[in-house]
């Protein structure tokens, strides 16, 4: 028995590993071609989405449910190329595959509460794709829309630094396309599908900039592509939802930088705040339709209206100018008015399809319940439990669709 042995009077006890670390593969700079790039993504959708009509039904849940409000991928095209890759004998091109399989990805739900290990693995599979694609020099349209299917899935499921900087480098990769200044004199199918997916670089870089309590940090101030046109087009026609949702983005780009990245004495005078409520309730009337509580998980842009609303009330409710108690106690009303609207809002009975409802619902949620919390003024110094109720309750929903929910239910 050794001295220190006896020294000590001590069993020996040595922690192990509970697992025998394994050296990972790395790939060879000369196995990395575009052929056995193309034959590898190919195979991986085989074994992961399937062939045939297996490819076809994973298509069609992803259509059916993430597109009907983020229509980032059109949907034509994307059956027209399906039909022609099927019937050829070359592989399958590597931006399509990686594209089929982020759109699988996307549509992956939660199991007890948290991504199952599949849908992680694959997750990082395709993160490792997009990687070694960019280091080969290789973008495309199809590998932005990919990048931004897989920042969805991370701010979905509460995958951070990642969503962060996942939609920085989105709006890199689009702007290297081209896609910030895209012209119609490329064919009107393709030129509203890149349309769109710059529409959509910007929405995910607004939201994780709101998730993250930052202004934009790309492109701040600069206008979208067209957008004159979209002005117009939102003042003489029915929008699109998705042409509302890039509208509500685009105000809440103007609330971001007016909270965060605006001095006080620039916003001291209140003039650029109220600017934006007018802007802010003009665009939310649009919502109604004749009812005066639309449901709280019925629509992305009214969800971000909201966020919007909330961040930029929240600081005038704050704001601790000399002479300013006239806003404080306007804020502090609307704020009221508001909170009560998405509690009225929550006991509607919800959305049928849980697979559709989009990633951006949860935020406005919390902030809504945390002003209702820290602000015995909106709660009416009162029990605000009952305020808060309806918001867990729909958060808790949201739950079965994103993890990320889950996350701000904890409140």
């Amino acid at each position: 028995m050794s001295a220190d042995r006896l020294r000590l009077n001590k069993r020996c006890a040595y922690q192990l590993p509970t697992e025998a670390p394994r050296l990972l593969p790395v790939p060879d700079w000369g196995d990395l071609n575009p052929i056995n790039l193309n034959y590898t993504l190919e195979l991986q959708v085989f074994s992961i989405v399937g062939d045939g009509l297996q490819l076809r039904e994973a298509a069609s849940l992803y259509f059916r449910t993430v597109h009907t409000w983020f229509p980032v991928v059109s949907e034509e095209r994307y059956y027209a190329q399906l039909a022609s890759v099927r019937v050829k004998t070359d592989p399958t091109p590597s931006d399509f595959s990686l594209l089929t399989l982020c759109m699988a990805l996307v549509c992956k739900e939660p199991i007890a509460g948290d991504v199952p290990g599949s849908a992680r693995s694959l997750y990082v599979s395709i993160k490792s794709f997009v990687s070694i694609l960019e280091a080969m020099g290789t973008n495309s349209l199809k590998i932005v829309q990919s990048r931004i299917l897989l920042t969805i899935f991370e701010i979905g499921h509460a995958i951070n630094p990642s969503a962060y900087i996942s939609a920085a480098a989105n709006v890199r990769a689009a702007m290297s396309l081209g896609l910030d200044s895209f012209t119609k004199d490329v064919g009107s199918q393709k030129y509203e599908e890149a349309q769109n997916v710059w529409r959509a670089v910007m929405i995910v870089d607004s939201y994780v900039s709101l998730e993250n309590g930052q202004a934009p940090f790309t492109l701040r101030g600069q206008q979208s592509v067209n957008q004159e046109t979209e002005d117009s087009d939102l003042a003489n026609v029915e929008p699109s939802a998705f042409m509302k949702l890039a509208r509500a983005s685009q105000l809440l780009d103007q609330v971001l930088i007016h909270v965060y990245a605006t001095s006080l004495n620039d916003r001291s005078n209140g003039v650029e705040g109220v600017e934006i409520l007018k802007s802010l309730t003009s665009f939310m009337t649009t919502f109604q339709n004749g009812q005066l509580n639309p449901h709280p998980l019925s629509d992305s842009a009214l969800a971000i209206s909201r966020s919007a609303m909330l961040e930029t009330l929240e600081l005038g409710s704050r704001t601790e100018t000399p002479g300013d108690f006239h806003c404080i106690y306007t804020s502090v009303n609307i704020l009221k008015s508001l909170v009560r609207e998405v509690g009225l809002g929550g006991e509607v009975s919800p959305p049928d399809e849980t697979a559709a409802l989009s990633v951006f619902l949860p935020h406005f949620l919390f902030k809504a319940a945390m002003v209702c919390l820290s602000d015995t003024r909106v709660s009416g110094r009162a029990d605000p439990e009952p305020l808060l109720q309806p918001m867990r309750g729909l958060l808790n929903n949201l739950e079965k669709r994103w993890v990320a929910a889950s996350r701000y239910s904890a409140f």
